[in-house]
């Protein structure tokens, strides 16, 4: 199986919008566009992931540092509850992380 990154971030907006659903019409414009503005960064840490020049363990460092980047983007878009906006997020990473996973052998 091969890593697709626009597929990826579909299913990232898709995982945010099943935490907002009802707020989901009001912000799916900006957080679409804050998934899109990380676009190159995403890609580049599956890239790096798969081609095994990070492990694991830095893996979950630069999805922190993404989660942060994603949190304030969030913040922008001017979503109240902080924890739905964590929650969002690690919705959104964890597709990610399962994404780049399912693609490693073994």
């Amino acid at each position: 199986m091969s890593f697709n990154i626009d597929e990826t971030l579909k299913e990232m907006a898709e995982a945010i919008k099943a935490v907002f659903v009802e707020e989901w019409p009001k912000v799916r414009g900006c957080v679409k566009k804050a998934i899109e503005e990380e676009r190159d960064a995403l890609a580049e840490i599956a890239r790096v992931r798969l081609a095994g020049e990070i492990d694991d363990e830095e893996l979950k460092s630069q999805l922190e540092d993404e989660r942060l980047v994603l949190e304030a983007a969030l913040e922008v878009c001017k979503l109240e509850e902080k924890v739905a906006i964590q929650k969002a997020v690690n919705a959104a990473l964890k597709v990610l992380e399962e994404a780049i996973k399912s693609c490693l052998p073994g």
